[in-house]
């Protein structure tokens, strides 16, 4: 099934114009099915991470060769009730967003600068979205496949920091009392990884908290209380990995499990409302890695079904399912006469059994994961045999790489490799070039983009969201919806608009402090998970 976008255009346009009343008797199976006015007792809003649109047409793809259909988000532009739009999801200073502003455009009505959490350039700090709600009496959920204190997740229920200054978002968590908090991040609830040596995870349960690091431990918890789930040191592995590693399956709970146990334990309260995050599509998206991100896609259309599942036993549910922004926007090429090579290289994507996070490691080329290097220790060398890394390209991925292919990317292995464009200038950049050949998938590059985004709405509140809208909107809906009336100060757009040489000068001497503030072993890492 190829995607038509001008028909994916047309079908939520009309959509957006031709949402009808619905029957005066609720009928739960039918999605979006809701009484004009009428307001929603549970929010679940729903974020693909970096899903570009055309993430979402190759899942579908994917998804009806693995899993005999297609995706239930596809799904959802047929059902009556249903709205469609597109958001434009740009920052405070740039058109292109990071996760954190736009997230935080969600949770606080405001647009903020790059890099931020909930506060303006002048430092006013602003209330997020679940401190209002918690006021109300709401329960509120963080559900997430990265670091539970990742840009996503802390838009809603944390200001005043930088986006880094992970440690304090988890304590911010702990203070303002967030009821479910599962995702990854260990190392920051650990005193021994945290700069400030404070150990957390007792806090926590002092505070009433059931703490999990286990898929075992997470299957015996009891619905009482509050939880903190933190089952990864850093981001809980990508799907393909988990899928392939009866180790990871045994101790890492899977996003739609997640989200399964905690809507069951939140069922029963009057009113709740949960983020619901699939964080490691955009990560795939950054290292261009095709197969990690249309995986953890499909992850997260099984977390969907859950949502949808609850959905129907409580009608008074409102479903908001978007992106934050595209990453990388890739594409699946028209190869051969005719374009007729298309479709059997991409079913080559269900051949691969490895992440590039994972492939890179057996190379020894630092990842997100790599701890920084004891001191006085030496690195370990990185794979540079053209022989080995075709094996292990054909273990991993059963790409048969002639040997002339494994040596162009080898120099990049080592940070030595030269891209005409910038941003393809990384090891996960090539080897996602290199993987274009088998899969039929290419990038655009290793970043964001400032694409407008789908956003799908279904049940009460739903007619809010018709049409074009701004990130910002979304708070406005959420807190009208709950009756709670307050608006964050906000701030004018500002943008670097400088050109030319002084504008080449100033990103070469930012590009000299990142390598300044970087050790050698930790490259990677701001190349590969930048998000």
């Amino acid at each position: 099934m190829s995607f038509n976008r001008r028909r994916f255009f047309t079908r939520t346009s009309l959509l957006a114009a031709a949402a009808t009343a619905a029957p005066s008797v609720v009928r739960a199976a039918e999605p979006g099915n809701a009484r004009p006015g009428q307001r929603p007792r549970h929010i679940i809003h729903l974020v693909a991470d970096g899903m570009a649109l055309a993430t979402l047409s190759m899942a579908d793809h994917l998804s009806r060769a693995v899993r005999g259909r297609g995706l239930s988000w596809m799904n959802l532009y047929q059902q009556p009730g249903v709205i469609g739009a597109f958001m434009d999801v740009r920052s405070l200073n740039s058109l292109v967003t990071d996760s954190s502003a736009s997230a935080c455009a969600w949770g606080s009505g405001s647009r903020i600068v790059n890099g931020t959490v909930n506060i303006l350039p002048n430092g006013t700090i602003l209330t997020p979205l679940y401190t209002l709600f918690g006021q109300q009496g709401w329960k509120r959920a963080l559900v997430t496949t990265t670091e539970i204190t990742h840009a996503t997740p802390a838009g809603f229920a944390a200001s005043g920091l930088k986006r880094e200054a992970a440690e304090g978002i988890a304590g911010q968590y702990l203070e303002r009392g967030i009821e479910v908090l599962l995702g990854g991040g260990q190392k920051f609830f650990d005193p021994a990884k945290r700069k400030d040596k404070r150990d957390l995870l007792p806090d926590y349960q002092k505070a009433g908290y059931q703490v999990f690091k286990t898929a075992p431990e997470f299957a015996a918890a009891k619905t009482d209380g509050k939880w903190l789930g933190v089952f990864a040191n850093s981001h809980l592995p990508f799907t393909v990995d988990w899928t392939h590693d009866a180790k990871l399956k045994a101790s890492v709970p899977h996003l739609a499990e997640l989200t399964r146990r905690a809507l069951a334990k939140l069922e029963h309260e009057s009113h709740f409302i949960m983020q619901v995050e699939g964080g490691r599509v955009d990560h795939g998206a950054h290292m261009c890695d095709a197969v990690a991100a249309l995986y953890d896609q499909i992850a997260f259309d099984e977390a969907l079904d859950e949502c949808l599942d609850f959905q129907k036993r409580h009608p008074d549910t409102l479903l908001v399912l978007t992106t934050d922004h595209p990453t990388g926007n890739p594409g699946l090429n028209g190869i051969g006469s005719n374009y007729g090579f298309s479709s059997a290289l991409f079913t080559n994507v269900q051949r691969v059994k490895k992440s590039f996070s994972e492939i890179l490691k057996g190379w020894n080329v630092p990842g997100p994961d790599t701890p920084p290097l004891a001191k006085g220790a030496v690195a370990p060398p990185i794979q540079q045999d053209t022989k080995v890394i075709a094996a292990a390209l054909k273990e991993a991925t059963d790409y048969q790489v002639s040997e002339e292919k494994a040596a162009v990317l080898a120099p990049f292995l080592a940070r030595k490799g030269k891209a005409q464009f910038t941003l393809m200038n990384t090891a996960v950049a090539q080897l996602g070039q290199l993987m274009a050949n088998h899969l039929g998938i290419g990038w655009a590059g290793t970043a964001h983009c400032s694409d407008f985004v789908p956003l799908v709405a279904t049940g009460p509140g739903a007619e809010r969201f018709r049409g074009f809208i701004q990130n910002t909107d979304v708070f406005r809906h959420y807190t009208q919806l709950a009756g709670i009336d307050f608006q964050n100060p906000s701030a004018p757009i500002r943008e670097n608009l400088k050109v030319g040489p002084d504008l080449d000068k100033e990103l070469q001497k930012e590009k000299e402090k990142e390598a300044k503030e970087k050790s050698a072993a930790l490259w990677e890492q701001q190349h590969w998970v930048a998000a």
